[in-house]
């Protein structure tokens, strides 16, 4: 079984509940505030390992982190890279959440930017050559990452977020799958543009070889294989009732691991269709949920919602004829 080394963000999550975002000059009075585990790396590395995959997290934390480190080895993480930081205090985030579940982050960095090249380089002579190294932006030495996972031979997956313009100095050429949002992909091509097959198409004349993926919200999520000819994939968001946004893209896209790892090593197309409308669910799930961490489902609950969701689809068609 292909492994996936996920080298990320791990951050405490502070999430008050507001009636609509803070206004500059404005002191607003929250509802309500909730403290989580949190972080695109943890959410991303919970996700993968709850949908069945083998994940080892490489990241820093400090000392008021243990827990967080704690959490990983229950959700059967290897934390074996995952170092402590005595100095620094761990990455934290302050959360903005309104009655319609729309979110607004405040992230401060903390031992995320403390990653040694070291710690990561002994990481990567741990895996077997077509494993797999997952990266976000709010760690340091992602270009070194990507540059040393392509000399092992390891498939790698970049996941901008949150986009800065430090972005374009990464070896890019070098990701073998890209996730990004409108505001990525804006940001990546030096536009303005929201058209979505623009987006794609320009995402494409960069990024030849890649597997893109271009995450739209509400609207879905649509997806580009370099195969020959070109296919391009659109899948749409299940409707439910949301509560709080915040997760739901790490959600799919430590979800959507398991289709990646799946095209890549076998492409097996119809493999990977079903593998991704698993991601969607599961995204899906964790936004009628509060919260980053507590929000993303377990396997069996996808499968769960997906059987549920076919039965009343059925009944449905039953009705109608």
């Amino acid at each position: 079984m292909k492994r996936l080394l996920n080298i990320g963000s791990i951050n405490i999550d502070y999430v008050y509940r507001v009636p609509h975002f803070l206004r500059a000059g404005e002191t607003l009075e929250a509802a309500h505030r909730d403290i989580f585990m949190g972080g695109k790396g943890l959410n991303q590395s919970i996700a993968a390992a709850r949908s069945g995959l083998a994940v080892t997290h490489l990241g820093v934390i400090g000392r008021d982190g243990q827990f967080l480190c704690d959490f990983m080895k229950e959700s059967g993480i290897d934390t074996h890279f995952l170092t402590i930081d005595e100095t620094s205090p761990s990455g934290h985030t302050v959360i903005q959440v309104t009655p319609d579940g729309e979110n607004a982050i405040l992230y401060f960095a903390g031992t995320n930017h403390a990653i040694d090249k070291e710690v990561i380089l002994k990481a990567f002579k741990s895996l077997d050559e077509g494993d797999f190294v997952l990266l976000q932006n709010e760690v340091n030495n992602v270009g070194f990452a990507l540059e040393n996972a392509k000399k092992q031979n390891l498939h790698t997956i970049f996941n901008p977020a949150p986009y800065s313009p430090e972005v374009l100095n990464y070896p890019l050429h070098l990701v073998d799958a890209l996730i990004v949002n409108e505001t990525e992909a804006q940001g990546i091509l030096g536009t303005n543009s929201d058209n979505e097959a623009f987006l794609l198409n320009e995402l494409r004349k960069h990024f030849p070889q890649a597997l893109l993926f271009l995450t739209l919200g509400a609207k879905g999520m649509i997806c580009d294989l370099p195969v020959e000819g070109g296919l391009r994939l659109s899948f749409n968001a299940f409707r439910v009732n949301a509560v709080d946004t915040t997760g739901a893209g790490d959600t799919f896209v430590g979800y959507a691991m398991k289709a990646i790892m799946a095209y890549l090593t076998q492409q097996d197309i119809e493999k990977f269709k079903a593998l991704i409308e698993e991601a969607m669910l599961a995204a899906a799930i964790s936004v009628t949920r509060c919260g980053a961490v507590p929000s993303i489902p377990h396997f069996e609950e996808v499968i769960q919602f997906k059987e549920r969701r076919s039965n009343h689809a059925e009944k449905e068609n039953y009705h109608r004829l």
